[in-house]
């Protein structure tokens, strides 16, 4: 079975500390890095392609040491940046087939068949001869899918995903991931819960350069199960509440505010013990964490 091994990963950017001790094991399939903007995604993203030299810690893919092995390491590396683009005039396969002569010693017959399964794979048969200019986001974010098959990596980095497309296509990306991740390690790194709600095996949370939690989405789930409360209340009691407690949501009407909040026990005699789903487990972890750093 394929691993990825991080540990006691450190980077700094001068004086700024943008990873501190960041430690995780990891199997094939994907697993989502989840983390607001500055928190450290990016950089750990650049380690693990090999894009950033490791300054203190350890990466190892299988038997293979970022640091022994560089060069195997990146032929088993596919990666996803988050503004994928190419020439607008050069049509979909052309593109592919530079990437697979870069990336493989074959004959033309093998990168040719090597390219029709990758694309027959993505179901990107009826536009893959057109130029990528005349492409929607979600084609060109699909091939940059392909190309980060070619060559069959072990490790896949896809960097937000979906960032800038709209509400189909970015489905159609995430129908992507079961896809990509078979037999492979894939870690998508996004700010946007909903594209790893489904598919993710694993999850590495990131805020302020620290590893705040790995493992599963169900146990990150149930680590706030029970905390989240949900009453219609009045401008006063909204007002007590969101002094000592952490609140989600407010929603406004004519005659009460109908909130959202995180709690121990109910606040008010209506309030309402609410399902928490992994969207509002990322923002109690994350703001949690936020609210302990600024005490450091």
């Amino acid at each position: 079975m394929l691993n990825l091994k991080v540990d006691n990963l450190n980077y700094n950017y001068g004086k700024v500390q943008a990873l501190k001790d960041v430690s995780f094991h990891v199997n094939e399939g994907l697993i989502g890095v989840l983390g607001a903007n500055g928190a450290g995604k990016t950089t750990l993203m650049k380690l693990l392609t090999t894009l950033f030299s490791i300054q203190s810690g350890e990466i190892c893919l299988n038997d293979l040491n970022y640091k022994k092995d560089l060069n195997k390491v990146r032929n088993n590396i596919g990666y996803l940046p988050q503004n994928f683009s190419t020439y607008g005039n050069i049509k979909g396969r052309e593109f592919l087939e530079v990437i697979a002569n870069l990336k493989l010693d074959c004959d033309k017959k093998t990168i040719d068949n090597h390219i029709n399964e990758i694309v027959e794979k993505l179901n990107m048969k009826e536009y893959i001869d057109r130029k990528f200019k005349e492409y929607s986001g979600g084609m060109k974010q699909k091939l940059g899918f392909a190309q980060v098959l070619i060559g069959d990596p072990r490790l896949i980095i896809i960097d937000e995903p979906t960032v800038g497309l709209d509400p189909e296509q970015r489905n159609t990306i995430r129908e992507l991931f079961p896809v990509i991740s078979r037999n492979r390690i894939v870690l998508a790194t996004t700010h946007i819960v909903e594209d790893i709600e489904y598919y993710c095996n694993y999850l590495l949370v990131i805020n302020h350069g620290e590893l705040i939690y790995k493992g599963t989405k169900e146990n990150f789930i149930k680590e706030v199960d029970g905390l989240l409360w949900e009453a219609d209340v009045d401008t006063e009691t909204l007002i007590k509440i969101t002094e000592k407690n952490l609140v989600l949501t407010t929603i406004y009407n004519e005659k009460s505010c109908h909130v959202k909040y995180v709690s121990n026990k109910p606040l008010t005699d209506n309030s309402v013990n609410v399902k928490v789903n992994l969207q509002d487990a990322y923002i109690i972890h994350n703001k949690t964490h936020v609210k302990a750093h600024s005490k450091k």
